[in-house]
């Protein structure tokens, strides 16, 4: 984990240094001067977009058709995440042929949904106009996640990793100033890689912590 006090593109440029390969971001512009890169293929996030739409569901001031649209829209993505569910412990091979064979309809079937319906959400106007808009300049990165089975659908893993932290950091002694949070993401750093691992993070700091000295007073290579 890194720790920079705003989201600009040059924290991004700096973090991915070098970087080649995929990379999974929702649609914030800030990552587009290392997704423009040689060698980076950007994914988008199905969690993303498709979070905007079921926000009009639960919304109190959405008009009717707006929430008929959005119904539509989660119903339909509702069947990609099923066929995830259902292959979850598939090998990546296997995976890819399922998408190919299944996800690939579905995914036609929303860009075509989106096209056929998209001037209409926009005389329609404010949140759902802004869900299509979405939806529809990340579509081109939200079907990339198909072409290897090691790819995922969705960034949720990562957002899962550092949820605890956004929650915690109003609370936590000495998060607001840059040493205290830089000293923040160290520690998580090695907690949540820990943890995404399954191991112990409790016992492997206990671990760590027991062994640095030793290796330090006997000069080994930590």
């Amino acid at each position: 984990m890194h720790y920079s006090s705003n989201r600009n593109e040059k924290t991004a440029e700096q973090l991915f240094n070098g970087f080649t390969g995929y990379i999974q971001t929702d649609g914030y512009a800030g990552y587009n001067i290392v997704a423009n890169r040689e060698r980076v293929t950007q994914l988008g996030c199905w969690a993303h977009a498709r979070r905007k739409f079921a926000d009009i569901i639960k919304s109190g001031v959405s008009d009717a058709k707006s929430k008929t649209l959005a119904k539509e829209l989660v119903s339909m993505v509702a069947g990609l995440y099923k066929i995830e569910k259902d292959m979850k412990d598939d090998p990546p091979d296997k995976k890819k042929r399922i998408r190919e064979e299944k996800s690939v309809l579905i995914l036609k079937e929303i860009e075509e949904w989106c096209d056929k319906h998209f001037l209409n959400a926009h005389a329609i106007g404010g949140s759902i106009a802004r869900a299509f808009t979405y939806l529809k300049n990340q579509f081109p990165k939200l079907k990339i996640y198909v072409e290897d089975g090691r790819l995922n659908i969705d960034n949720n893993i990562a957002e899962n990793h550092v949820r605890p932290i956004a929650i915690g950091r109003k609370s936590w002694l000495f998060a607001t100033s840059t040493k205290g949070a830089t000293a923040l993401c160290n520690w998580y750093s090695i907690i949540e890689t820990a943890k995404a691992n399954n191991i112990d993070a409790y016992a492997y700091l206990q671990h760590v912590l027991t062994q640095l000295p030793i290796y330090k007073a006997e000069q080994r290579d930590i």
